[in-house]
């Protein structure tokens, strides 16, 4: 990719349950939706995998994964928005037309909050 853009370029990618992956193959960036909301947890995946130790850059990254799995599920837009009213820092809404998640789904998001110890 780097052959294909001018010197300087930053190179990142901007799925968070496979961010870690890109940054072990010496990507620049983790152009992180979750960082947001999570920053410690986060970083901590960042900075392993920025000091080359994949195991713990994936051990840390596998913890994410209920998260990770809500953002393939519902989008991780809505999941954030849902996440930051469950831990009470908001009650916005997503801009429409994106609609909120469910009641179902914002249990979900509850629970895996709770599992995590991130709410």
């Amino acid at each position: 990719m780097r052959a294909a853009v001018p010197s300087g370029f930053s190179v990142g990618y901007a799925g968070d349950w496979n961010s870690m992956e890109t940054l072990l193959a010496g990507g620049d960036a983790w152009y992180c939706v979750a960082a947001g909301l999570f920053p410690k947890s986060c970083l901590a995946i960042t900075r392993a995998a920025q000091a080359g130790n994949a195991d713990e850059a994936r051990r840390l990254n596998g913890a994410m994964q209920p998260l990770w799995d809500l953002f393939k599920q519902f989008s991780s837009l809505r999941v954030m928005y849902a996440a930051a009213e469950q831990m009470g820092i908001t009650d916005a809404k997503p801009p429409r037309p994106v609609q909120p998640l469910t009641d179902a789904a914002q249990e979900k998001v509850a629970k895996v909050l709770k599992e995590l110890k991130l709410s």
